[in-house]
């Protein structure tokens, strides 16, 4: 169908369908923030549950897939450029965001983390974890842009 993806830049359909579903799910992100701050935190939780689990579908159905076959054997190999920079700062920020974002999930909708572990300041966990998810999407662009020019 669209072999060379529909943003013009020759990417595969699977690489440019992700980069929007990520912004897009990041903006609902944004909007989960907004629910909270109106003290919907039912419908907080939901939303930021839905985005994280999205954001696990699509980390290993496409990303990890595409990242190994793709940047793989040259990040293995020690190879610096400025793709190659862009795609290990991504994995790093991504990875950190995935497993920070389960603790949060963990600790605020159940009760799966015992007392002594779990956070009291919320704000600064989800802030946090919201300012690293956006830079995970933000280095995911610049990948995105850097490796299809």
């Amino acid at each position: 169908m669209w072999s060379g993806g529909f943003l013009g830049r020759g990417a595969p359909l699977g690489a440019d369908l992700n980069l929007v579903l990520e912004i897009v799910l990041g903006v609902v992100l944004l909007a989960g923030m907004m629910l909270a701050r109106r003290g919907w935190y039912r419908g907080h939780g939901a939303c930021q549950s839905i985005v994280y689990v999205s954001v696990v579908v699509l980390t290993f159905v496409w990303m990890v897939p595409s990242l190994h076959d793709n940047y793989g054997p040259s990040l293995v190999a020690g190879v610096m450029n400025r793709v190659n920079v862009a795609v290990a700062a991504h994995i790093v920020v991504g990875t950190i965001a995935l497993l920070m974002g389960a603790w949060v999930v963990l600790v605020a909708g159940t009760p799966v983390i015992p007392a002594r572990f779990r956070f009291q300041n919320y704000k600064v966990w989800m802030r946090t974890l919201l300012a690293l998810w956006w830079l995970a999407i933000l280095l995911g662009l610049a990948t995105y842009i850097l490796a299809t020019t």
